[in-house]
């Protein structure tokens, strides 16, 4: 008689991951049709080509990966809306190839050392999403096109972490991840700094859309470089610059990229950019062992942000952001958004008013899978305008707790690393910086390529802490 024997953990979650793809297909179908031609079998050609190559050569297609999604934006303006859902793609294809992994090193009993506590985080987040208890209790949504953006646009950048965990050789994919970051920023500040040259109406009459794009503050053009508007443009400069200034002793050519990515953070004219600029420099001076000064100045860029915050409350914002096709609304108040958002019944606080019921997931379900308006809804989503209202919004401040345990233990491993002397450690306290002060005044968790780009960093360096390199010498940025 053959005994039953239990399935274990790892493969449960591989079996759970085989099943989203599964579930996002059939959805992609009844939403999109099948009418694709030869769309299809080309896309699930380069599909398995993209998981053949995350397994075998990782760090040379997340190095390529970085650079082809803070160019999509441009590419979609001057190629095609269609590439817009290329995005999705290379993001499942990096999952399948994480549970590949996974998969065999369980095959040949090599351990995986990921952080146990940040995998069941995850999973407990992705699992409040797909469930949509709020949602479900109180009929604002159900499992309709909003939530299947929901979950899509909270799990891709979550599981990208996951991604970063799982790949092989993470120390040397690592290295060349920054790498390609830093090398990425020259081309997008550099032509951040050439549109303000180009001005206004040369952006416009070039496919540019004023609101979206192209925006202003009083009489000056906000730079966005390659990316779909100023706010990501800055996040992925900052990111830039974070792997640049704590990478340690800086020469020349860092010098020099720092100055081009300051120049390109100053014409952004976003407020926050130069706060959470000045937290990395005191992260930096951290770095370089001046504690007490460290902690004023990030205590500094800290109080100032949370005064920025303060005022911008309640006063009038100057970022439009759309909510229909051709309409924009322009925000005035946060307070009064975030009311709106979490609603006034105190089960919609524990568990959520409901995935997609505002927020991003709202306006995507309005668009198709490229991006482009769809003709079979009229109406838009509610604007949220920071990422943690959104969060509780969709699962809940149960979902928000476990969002930021997730940060918190994230804090707590990049601080262990860089009391080791890790330089990756460093390096991910700056990105933790930058990703936590950025979605105070925007929903920056779901947005692309910044929190993509970030998660999968954090991601690496988190598996750089735990990977026995054969070198045993601390990873160094750049």
């Amino acid at each position: 008689m053959r005994r039953a024997t239990a399935l274990p953990l790892i493969d449960l979650g591989t079996v759970a991951v085989g099943v989203f793809l599964t579930l996002v297909t059939v959805m992609f179908v009844g939403r999109y049709g099948t009418g694709l031609g030869l769309a299809a079998p080309l896309g699930a050609i380069l599909f398995m080509a993209l998981v053949a190559a995350f397994v075998s050569r990782p760090h040379v297609v997340v190095a390529a990966t970085i650079p082809y999604f803070a160019f999509l934006p441009f590419l979609r303006i001057w190629g095609s809306q269609q590439l817009g859902a290329t995005k999705d793609m290379i993001t499942l294809a990096a999952v399948a190839a994480a549970a590949v992994v996974i998969v065999e090193r369980r095959a040949g009993r090599h351990g995986w050392r990921a952080d146990r506590p940040l995998l069941v985080l995850v999973a407990f987040l992705f699992g409040l999403y797909v469930l949509n208890i709020g949602g479900n209790l109180s009929g604002a949504s159900g499992y309709d096109i909003a939530w299947f953006h929901g979950v899509r646009l909270f799990s891709e950048p979550l599981f990208l972490l996951v991604v970063g965990l799982a790949l092989s050789n993470p120390l040397k994919t690592y290295r060349w991840a920054v790498r390609s970051l830093a090398a990425t920023a020259v081309p997008v500040a550099a032509f951040g700094c050439l549109q303000q040259l180009l001005g206004l109406g040369w952006l416009i009459s070039h496919g540019y859309r004023y609101g979206s794009q192209v925006r202003q503050i009083g009489p000056h053009l906000r730079s966005f470089g390659t990316l779909g508007e100023p706010f990501s443009y800055a996040a992925l400069l900052l990111l830039a610059l974070a792997v640049v200034l704590l990478r340690g002793r800086l020469r020349a050519s860092g010098y020099a990229l720092v100055a081009l990515i300051s120049v390109g953070l100053v014409l952004s004219f976003v407020r926050t950019a130069a706060l959470i600029a000045l937290a990395l420099v005191g992260i930096a001076i951290a770095r370089r062992g001046q504690g007490k000064l460290a902690v004023f100045v990030v205590l500094i860029a800290v109080a100032g942000s949370a005064l920025l915050f303060a005022l911008t409350t309640g006063a009038t914002a100057t970022r439009s952001v759309r909510i229909n096709q051709g309409q924009y609304l322009t925000l005035n108040g946060r307070t009064g958004l975030w009311s709106a958002a979490l609603g006034h019944a105190p089960s919609a606080w524990v568990l959520g008013r409901g995935v997609g019921v505002v927020g991003t997931a709202s306006q995507r379900a309005r668009e198709s899978l490229t991006g482009a308006a769809s003709t079979t809804r009229v109406t838009g989503g509610t604007v949220v305008d920071s990422a943690f209202p959104e969060v509780a919004a969709d699962i809940g401040f149960i979902g928000l707790a476990l969002l930021l345990t997730l940060f918190g233990r994230l804090i707590v491993l990049a601080w262990r690393a860089a009391r080791r002397g890790l330089t990756s450690g460093w390096t991910a306290l700056g990105i933790l910086a930058i990703v936590l002060l950025d979605a105070l005044t925007r929903e920056s968790l779901t947005g692309f390529p910044t929190a993509y780009i970030a998660m999968l960093l954090l991601g690496l360096a988190a598996a750089t802490w735990t990977d026995d390199a054969p070198s045993g010498e601390p990873p160094r940025a750049a």
